[in-house]
């Protein structure tokens, strides 16, 4: 019975030591890849912005070609 309870405590030992482990880790960890996230987020919106820039010129260039045709 002694040893099934030194085991049990043993393994609650090392499970709150990994807990505490986990909590100090997660901040930076978290905060790494919110990081990553906004990064992403920012590169795909500078890509849309551009997009959107370059459809815009084809637009207009192409109503001022056929206005000029079209005269």
């Amino acid at each position: 019975m002694m040893k099934f309870a030194a085991g049990l405590t043993v393994s609650g030992i090392i499970g709150f030591l990994l807990l505490e482990a986990l909590k100090i880790l997660m901040v930076p960890i978290t905060a790494w890849v919110m990081g990553l996230l906004a990064l992403a987020l920012k590169i795909v919106l500078i890509a849309l912005g551009l997009t959107a820039a370059l459809g815009v010129g084809v637009f207009f260039y192409r109503r001022s070609r056929s206005a000029t045709e079209s005269v």
